[in-house]
């Protein structure tokens, strides 16, 4: 972000700020923060800056929608099964065929 003029980075600041002000918002307002991260995402594309990761984790990869608990977003549990893909992935990586089997938090975004 270096070679990135002053007036640009503030700007992208503002932007990131703006996006998740407007997410955690009372009301929430996913459809406002979604605009100012299009935003944040063209113009930081545009100098060909990254997008912070912080603001990267709060939203949805497809859509660029906050991930706001019961109102972008539907948020529940899910049973890991030792065949399920998750558990195999890492139980391949660990080098065994068991380990724990634990619950999972599943995320689905409900505008895309």
């Amino acid at each position: 972000m270096d070679r990135v003029p002053p007036a640009v980075r503030h700007r992208l600041q503002y932007l990131c700020e703006s996006a998740l002000d407007a997410a955690d918002a009372r009301p929430p307002q996913p459809l406002v923060a979604q605009r100012f991260a299009a935003t944040l995402r063209d113009l930081a594309k545009a100098h060909d800056v990254t997008v912070p990761a912080a603001l990267r984790a709060r939203l949805c990869g497809t859509c660029w929608v906050p991930r706001i608990p019961g109102a972008s977003v539907r948020v529940r549990t899910a049973k890991r099964t030792r065949r399920s893909p998750a558990s195999l992935r890492w139980a391949s990586a660990k080098g065994g065929a068991g380990g724990p089997v634990r619950n999972q938090v599943v995320t689905t975004c409900l505008v895309c």
